[in-house]
């Protein structure tokens, strides 16, 4: 069995499909599955949780092998230019059944032996329910900024909302229990809500600055642009209601700067001992915090009514900052010293919700 394929496209196909490949115990799951026929080659990898797969056109025989190592072939072939000649033969029957390629483009050729495709697990079929289309960098763009507020699943039953990546109406949000933080496009409103693993997300951005299809089934979603197919398992359970969580009045009101705040929060941090998440007072734009029976102190500059006294997790503090590091200035208010403090920013559609903490020494509520 015989095929020919341009040698840059498979080695770039193989580059891509390797991404979602994930250290596995299991050698089917360290390899990619590369599939002739139909005038079509197919590369598909997975990590279980999802499935990578692009397309290419090719000519020949039907036939399919598992490609194991499959990102140390594509640096070994990388230099390889043209018409790349791709024969299978077989030996054996059976268990003792086993596969030879011979590779050979220009002067160069490769003799491998790959694994038998049979083991490779395949994936469930479903029929899509919904569908939308979308900029892929824009939705990357928009599930990178706030998917720093997704929870670390430190056990199996954690909520499947506090783990995950949100989407209901124009709003893409993410929340761990402790902050929160949404992305609100006017222009795009999903038409079904749904939850997404940060993992599955991440590999949005091998589609680059054009438009997919983003297809939603009961239990599986599909991002497509008709060569590379991106399919993965959509978490179970209920969504994360986001509007009960934001007041809707406040007791104050301030502009802070994050490149003069996250500048103080950074002595703070490198000043504070031990690793554990360190509680700080606010208290009209004044900074203080101790640890080990150590104190730190400091100052950011404020504007408008910071008449309250409040408590805040550095680390926390620090990302929600950095959610908008770029820009000048960020407002910030407060439901009252224990509720909520909201984050937004002038001409942006995102905003970030952190949870106070409760300052239990009376050198520190004071």
């Amino acid at each position: 069995m015989r095929t020919r394929v341009d040698a840059k496209a498979f080695i770039q196909a193989l580059d891509r499909v390797s991404g979602l490949i994930r250290k596995s115990a299991i050698p089917v799951l360290n390899a990619v599955l590369v599939r002739f026929g139909e005038d079509r080659c197919t590369l598909t990898s997975t990590n279980i949780d999802a499935y990578l797969s692009a397309a290419l056109p090719a000519q020949g025989d039907a036939f399919a092998f598992l490609l194991d190592r499959p990102r140390e072939t594509a640096r070994a072939f990388r230099q390889f230019e043209g018409e790349l000649a791709i024969e299978q033969t077989e030996a054996g029957e059976g268990g003792r059944r086993r596969i030879k390629l011979a590779l050979s483009c220009g002067p160069r050729s490769a003799e491998l032996y790959p694994f038998l495709p049979d083991d490779f697990p395949e994936q469930q079929a479903w029929e899509p329910m919904h569908s939308f289309n979308v900029n892929a960098a824009r939705l990357y763009a928009r599930v990178e900024r706030v998917k720093y507020a997704v929870g670390i699943p430190r056990k199996e039953e954690a909520r499947a909302c506090l783990i995950s990546v949100q989407f209901s109406g124009n709003r893409v949000y993410t929340l761990d229990g402790c902050r929160m933080a949404w992305d609100t496009d006017p222009e795009l409103e999903v038409p079904a809500p749904f939850m997404a693993a940060p993992d599955a997300l991440d590999h949005l951005k091998l589609f680059g600055d054009q438009t997919v299809s983003v297809q939603l089934g009961e239990r599986f979603a599909r991002v497509t642009d008709g060569v590379t197919t991106l399919s993965f398992r959509l978490p179970e359970g209920k969504l994360f209601k986001l509007d009960r969580a934001i007041p809707d009045r406040f007791q104050a009101e301030f502009d802070v700067y994050p490149k003069d705040f996250l500048g103080e929060l950074g002595y703070l941090k490198r000043a504070l001992r031990g690793k554990s998440h360190h509680a700080v007072r606010f208290s009209n734009g004044e900074l203080f915090a101790e640890s080990k029976g150590e104190r730190y102190a400091t100052r950011v500059q404020t504007d408008g009514d910071t008449n309250v006294i409040f408590g805040f997790t550095l680390d926390y503090m620090v990302e929600a900052l950095k959610q908008f590091e770029k820009a000048p200035v960020v407002h910030m208010k407060l439901a009252n010293p224990l509720g909520p403090i909201i984050f937004q920013a002038d001409g942006r559609n995102d905003h970030a919700l952190l949870l106070p903490v409760r300052l239990k020494h009376s050198s520190m509520a004071a």
